[in-house]
C-alpha cells in the first residue's frame, strides 16, 4: 500500500495512511523566538486550527515537537493525542479530554486504522521516543530527537525500511555523519533527513548526509517543505 507523507517542518509530518491521518511533532508557529534567536526561516504550512489528522504524536516534550502554541489551536475533541508520560501531562494541561489522550512510552503500540504505531528509544530526553510506523509493506522509522546511540539499533528486530532522522549534530541531536551511520547500520531502503533548515542557529546541509550514503544502496530522499509526496 502507498502512503503520502508531508514534512512540516523541524522534525514534523504528516502521514496519510489510507483512511486515517497521524501527524508527529507538528511545530505550526514562532514560539522559540527569543530575542532575535530561534525566529522561525519556513512559512507555516498549515494553520494548526486547520490541522486535519486523527492522531497527534508528540515525541517528547520540548516547545518545537511539543508546542503549546499549535496544539491548543487543534481539534482538542476529535483528535487523539499519544506520546511518552511527560507529553500526556502536558496534554492534560492543555485541557485535552483524558479519554482523548494515549498512552505512547517506549515499547507501547497503538493501531490507527490499518498502521500499527510503536514508540521506541530515544537518547534526549528521560522518556523521549522515536516512533516506527507499519504499514502495509512499509515500516517507517521516524528518529525524533536523539544523540547517537548503539541501542537506536535495536530497531532493526523491527524490520524498517523507511528512515527519518536528525541531522543537525546540536542540542542533543546525532550528526549528519551519524545518522547516516545508522542508516546503514539499520540496513534502510531509503533515509529522509530531519530537523534542519527551520531555524538559522539550529541548521544542517542535507547534501552532506546524503554524500555519506553514496557507495551504499540506500536511496537518500530529500522533501521540501510543506509539499505532499506518495511513497509506494
Amino acid at each position: 500500500m502507498s502512503f503520502e507523507i508531508t514534512w512540516l517542518g523541524q522534525g514534523g509530518y504528516l502521514f496519510n495512511l489510507g483512511d486515517k491521518v497521524l501527524c508527529i511533532d507538528p511545530y505550526l508557529s514562532n514560539s522559540m523566538y527569543n530575542d532575535g534567536k530561534y525566529n522561525r526561516l519556513l512559512p507555516i504550512p498549515i494553520r494548526p486550527q486547520d490541522l486535519k489528522a486523527d492522531m497527534i504524536i508528540c515525541t517528547h516534550d520540548h516547545i518545537d515537537h511539543l508546542d503549546e502554541a499549535t496544539i491548543s489551536k487543534t481539534n482538542m475533541n476529535d483528535i487523539l493525542y499519544g506520546g511518552p508520560d511527560s507529553c500526556q501531562r502536558r496534554f492534560k494541561e492543555l485541557g485535552i479530554p483524558e479519554e482523548n489522550i494515549i498512552s505512547l512510552n517506549r515499547d507501547e503500540s497503538y493501531e490507527l486504522g490499518s498502521a500499527n504505531i510503536r514508540g521506541v528509544f530515544a537518547k534526549h530526553t528521560q522518556d523521549s521516543i522515536g516512533v516506527v510506523i507499519e504499514y502495509g509493506d512499509a515500516k517507517i522509522y521516524l528518529v525524533g530527537d536523539s544523540l547517537y546511540d548503539e541501542r537506536l539499533l535495536e530497531v532493526k528486530d523491527l524490520n524498517p525500511n523507511i528512515l527519518i532522522c536528525c541531522i543537525n549534530g546540536r542540542l542533543g541531536n546525532m550528526s549528519y555523519k551519524e545518522a547516516a551511520q545508522l542508516a546503514i547500520g539499520l540496513e534502510v531502503e531509503i533515509a529522509i533527513p530531519s530537523h534542519y533548515g527551520m531555524v538559522a542557529e539550529n541548521t544542517e546541509d542535507p547534501n552532506k548526509f546524503f554524500d555519506c550514503l553514496k557507495g551504499t544502496s540506500i536511496v537518500g530522499m530529500e522533501l521540501q517543505h510543506g509539499v505532499s509526496v506518495t511513497i509506494p
